[in-house]
């Protein structure tokens, strides 16, 4: 009877076991799994602000540094461009999750961006008018000489690449005659009100693309490299000197004026220059894989 006794309590004894080591068994299971499922989401959370970083950077060029932080600063993001050649980066971004214990975890995006390019040949003159060019005096000097073009058909978007609507709305700089001031570099737009003439009487240093919509008198003593556009009736009366390219889109009723100490110097390299500031209007990522 004590042996039946004895086997059965050692058989109990053994399922116990047996039990035990399932119970321990499940329960390192389920705490690997919740570990392997944790490490999933913030793996997926560091791959998003991997993409999140990349998004920043394409946005930010021609700027080739990026970073932040999403939520809080356990979740960031840092990324770095490089210019490959002309029209092209490449941006390398990082996403990493710091877990309360100090580990952290991150995800590597590679990606090459494409920005928009705007053919600077279509900008052949030094000046160039919808309406006669009426030159009066002897101190307006166009170099070379025959860099003037009347009565011409101005396209703006076919000269840009963009409307009027477009680069407006991405002007660097955006000034009504009212507010208007330094700096004038990038892409400055300065809006004219209906029935005025801006009449810019300061000294002025610039470059890039000025873009003037309305009624325009130049009577101050003006120093600019790049593109000059006015939508309007334009009059050069000061100490002018263009480096690049003026051109006047006017009613047909007007003249476009020179007049005064007014210098006109046609650069090909200068309208290049200028024109690199719609580029970063249009940025698609050509190609994108993770490290």
């Amino acid at each position: 009877m004590n042996n039946k006794r004895g086997i059965v309590l050692i058989f109990t004894l053994l399922v116990l076991l047996v039990l035990s080591i399932l119970m321990v068994s499940f329960y390192l299971k389920s705490i690997s799994e919740n570990k392997l499922a944790n490490r999933f989401v913030n793996s997926t959370r560091a791959f998003w602000l991997a993409e999140a970083g990349i998004a920043q950077a394409k946005n930010r060029l021609p700027s080739l540094t990026a970073s932040g932080s999403i939520g809080d600063s356990n979740y960031a993001f840092s990324a770095q461009a490089q210019l490959l050649s002309s029209g092209y980066y490449s941006i390398l971004s990082t996403g990493t999750v710091t877990l309360p214990s100090g580990e952290t975890v991150s995800r590597q995006l590679s990606a090459v961006v494409k920005t928009g390019s705007v053919d600077p040949s279509k900008f052949k003159y030094a000046i160039e008018s919808t309406t006669e060019l009426e030159i009066k005096g002897h101190s307006v000097s166009i170099n070379p000489s025959n860099s003037t073009k009347e009565e011409s058909a101005l396209d703006f978007t076919d000269l840009f690449g963009y409307s009027k609507a477009d680069i407006k709305a991405n002007a660097t700089h955006s000034y009504t005659p009212s507010n208007f001031a330094s700096p004038v570099d990038g892409i400055t737009w300065i809006e004219v009100p209906s029935g005025s003439t801006f009449t810019m009487a300061s000294n002025l240093t610039g470059s890039g693309i000025l873009i003037i919509s309305g009624d325009t008198h130049i009577s101050g003593t003006v120093d600019f490299n790049g593109i000059i556009y006015v939508i309007g009736k334009l009059t050069m009366t000061g100490n002018v000197t263009v480096t690049g390219s003026v051109l006047a889109e006017s009613k047909t009723d007007v003249d476009t004026v020179l007049k005064g100490n007014v210098t006109l110097n046609y650069s090909s390299p200068k309208i290049t220059e200028a024109l690199a500031n719609l580029g970063m209007l249009k940025k698609d990522i050509v190609s994108w894989r993770e490290i």
